[in-house]
């Protein structure tokens, strides 16, 4: 089985060989924006060769430090999706499939400030959709703040194409959500094509690894088996912290 772990694009070549030694494939995140908009094509070029020669499939998170898609500021919302196009344009030069993005929603919106949230949202986001159509990549929601499922099923209904997915933050649903993973996977599970693996206490989003909060990964694990074909397990904490959740999660996938 293949399982992936979140490297920083600024540390790739730093971590690559823990990532291949301890058996993992990467998750790409593309947390420094100013990185990622200064890679020029030989970085890129590069990049891929080092995947390519490893035997490497990866797939990537896009920018969301500093980002606002949807806001007021037009400056701020322009960059923020040049960032997003850009984040597209390196997965798919690197041969990824996948590139998980944020949203950047939150449910203290008054009902006003949420209507105009949705419509800038998906003016702005339609294009990026069609971005990643053009290149094969399949743009993933992710749940941050949503405190529940069908905000991102709303989101996604709004963007053309068949290139949008989710990703489903397993650390998100317990420290921002009340609702339980199995409604979150019955509305979303059909779609969601990559998975992000952490644990906290319910309170706050330390990034523990899998098994050493609150998190009910005994069900989810059971609902992932009932749909057959894995999405892409990413493991978003520390390589050695990720060894030791991947043992806890193989453990709850051969008993249920």
């Amino acid at each position: 089985m293949v399982y992936y772990v979140s490297v920083t694009l600024s540390r790739f070549e730093e971590k690559v060989e823990a990532v291949v030694s301890n058996g993992f494939h990467p998750e790409i995140r593309m947390s420094n924006v100013g990185r990622l908009m200064e890679l020029s094509d030989a970085d890129i070029d590069r990049l891929r060769r080092r995947l390519e020669q490893r035997s490497l499939t990866g797939f990537t998170h896009g920018p969301f430090f500093g980002l606002d898609v949807a806001g007021i500021d037009e400056t701020i919302s322009r960059y923020s999706i040049e960032s997003i196009v850009r984040g597209l344009e390196v997965t798919a030069a690197i041969g990824g499939k996948v590139m998980v993005v944020h949203t950047g929603y939150s449910p203290f919106f008054s009902r006003g400030g949420r209507r105009h949230w949705f419509r800038n949202w998906t003016e702005r986001m339609s294009g990026v959709a069609g971005k990643a159509a053009e290149l094969g990549v399949i743009l993933a929601l992710e749940n941050t703040w949503e405190d529940k499922p069908e905000v991102l099923l709303h989101l996604a209904g709004m963007l053309p194409g068949e290139y949008v997915g989710f990703c489903l933050d397993t650390g998100h649903i317990n420290a921002f959500s009340r609702l339980p993973v199995r409604r979150w996977w019955k509305c979303l599970g059909d779609r969601v094509v990559a998975v992000h693996l952490h644990d906290n206490d319910g309170l706050s989003d330390d990034h523990l690894p899998p098994g050493k909060g609150t998190f009910d990964f005994g069900t989810f694990v059971g609902l992932m088996k009932e749909r057959g074909e894995l999405p892409l397990l990413d493991f978003e904490v520390g390589i050695e912290e990720a060894v030791r959740g991947r043992r806890y999660i193989e453990r709850l996938i051969g008993d249920a």
